[in-house]
């Protein structure tokens, strides 16, 4: 009788561990390191007297100084797996009035890629999380490179 209860008790705490590890906040740091390169790309989007706009600033050139102050605000920011992550292709359809894309890279090969919109979604390397504060990065990002 033992033997029967404790089966479904160890899967059960099994099934526990897992969802606590897979929903556990990963850090925005893993992304990028102090020796890729970054290109970025800003857009704001919106309608203006009946006429929709999107205004993008592309931001090639970043500098060093600018670069570590993205680093450091990478290891800031945490973001989480959904559900709907396992199955995700990269797409999302709430992109809130702003966005940012980052694009890493190792000499030329493009390694890494997050697209953040102020709804608080991201995207990374074509799969979708939930990021806390994504408008204030998005808004932190801007301001290191103004």
């Amino acid at each position: 009788m033992k033997k029967k209860m404790l089966c479904p008790i160890v899967i059960v705490i099994a099934f526990l561990i897992c969802c606590i590890v897979y929903f556990k906040p990963l850090s925005l740091s893993d992304v990028a390191e102090a020796d890729n390169q970054m290109k970025m790309i800003y857009s704001q989007i919106g309608v203006e007297n009946g006429e929709a706009y999107i205004d993008s600033v592309n931001y090639q050139d970043i500098t060093i100084d600018q670069k570590n102050a993205i680093l450091s605000l990478l290891d800031k920011y945490t973001y989480r797996r959904t559900v709907g992550t396992l199955f995700s292709n990269g797409s999302t359809s709430d992109l809130g009035n702003k966005t940012l894309s980052i694009y890493v890279y190792d000499d030329d090969l493009l390694i890494n890629s997050v697209f953040a919109t102020s709804s608080g979604k991201v995207v990374i390397n074509e799969k979708t999380y939930n990021m806390e504060d994504a408008e204030r990065f998005i808004e932190q990002m801007i301001e290191i490179m103004n």
